[in-house]
């Protein structure tokens, strides 16, 4: 909601502007900064809207020059929605895939999974895929000096406003079906474990409590191996106690992540701009680069509250990968091409 009503409050204000613009031939100074004379060097005298493209995604600006060496600039942008996929297994505790001599043997997770098979007619596939996706917009508002005689190079100084979440994980929707499947095992491991009734139904006035039997022979096997077995979920990595940490799916059969940082982001950077040749200097681009400042290292925090960064060593997978990467960026990096017009 904060996006679209910045969008439309943008291209709102850039209508009416369009509406009203004159058309001023004067000296140009760097990147959107322009004037005829002393007497226009003052400010809100000249107008520019952009187009932006780059690391903080896709957006528009309104540049106006406060003096010859100063301008402020105020804009919006937002990364379009692409999905990278990355996988991860589901499994059980100690639970290897070869004997002492390395040859593969059956395992746990896939006897268990055979026998949930048997009861419900559900199959768990231990590759569930995920997919990541960009959701960060930020408002910013920026001021640019030029401090050069050709006023063509910049340094920049100011804030982007956006968003705490800039992007999430959540597995495919194809594999829920295994989801949900996990849940009902946990689900019923909980039960048998706790020697609970698997249901509890009442019919004709009397209740009726349904539970294995330790003392039949069928019902104690069943009963050992879900103790011995113990819950499905997926080993992502291990507390700083060694103990092991096992997500598991939440009410709505989904594993989920999500990647934090501040909603006030302060930015410093530096570019190049110039008028586009042969536009008669109604038009100018501008190379930028710079650093976003969103509060140190990101958070990963999963929907069961973990935050990967902080609580998780030893993550496994393309989730650990991309962990690691998270890691290193303790401040954002901006790279960014900026194409503007001169409304007046």
């Amino acid at each position: 909601m904060f996006r679209f009503k910045a969008i439309v409050s943008i291209l709102f204000l850039i209508n009416i502007i369009c509406v009203k613009a004159q058309n001023t031939v004067g000296t140009y100074y760097g990147s959107g900064v322009y004037t005829t004379g002393a007497e226009d060097q003052s400010s809100f005298k000249h107008l520019d809207v952009a187009v932006t493209a780059g690391t903080t995604g896709i957006g528009a600006e309104l540049a106006m020059p406060l003096s010859e060496m100063v301008q402020v600039r105020a804009g919006f942008s937002f990364m379009p929605s692409f999905k990278v996929p990355m996988h991860f297994k589901v499994g059980l505790p100690n639970d290897p895939d070869t004997d002492k001599d390395g040859n593969k043997i059956v395992t746990k997770f896939e006897k268990m999974s055979d026998l949930f098979d048997q009861l419900t007619g559900y199959k768990i596939e231990s590759n569930v895929k995920m997919f990541g996706r960009p959701t960060y917009y930020n408002a910013k508002l920026l001021v640019d000096v030029f401090p050069f005689p050709n006023k063509k190079w910049f340094l920049t100084g100011g804030f982007y406003y956006g968003n705490s979440e800039i992007a999430k994980a959540y597995n495919s929707y194809e594999d829920m079906r295994s989801l949900v499947a996990v849940g009902m095992y946990n689900h019923m491991h909980d039960k048998i474990v706790n020697n609970e009734p698997l249901f509890d139904i009442t019919m004709n006035n009397v209740e009726i409590l349904y539970m294995l039997d330790p003392e039949e022979e069928q019902d104690a096997a069943i009963i050992d191996r879900f103790n011995r077995y113990g819950r499905m979920g997926v080993h992502l990595g291990d507390f700083d106690d060694g103990t092991p940490y096992y997500s598991y799916p939440n009410e709505k059969a989904m594993m989920e992540a999500k990647i934090l940082v501040n909603r006030f982001k302060p930015y410093l950077g530096f570019g190049y701009g110039s008028e586009v040749p042969k536009t008669g200097k109604l038009y100018n681009f501008a190379f930028e680069c710079g650093l976003l400042f969103w509060g140190g290292t990101p958070k990963v925090v999963t929907h069961d509250g973990v935050d990967l960064v902080k609580d998780v060593s030893g993550i496994r997978g393309d989730v650990g990968s991309y962990v690691k990467a998270i890691k290193v960026f303790k401040v954002f990096p901006v790279l960014s091409l900026r194409i503007s017009r001169r409304l007046f």
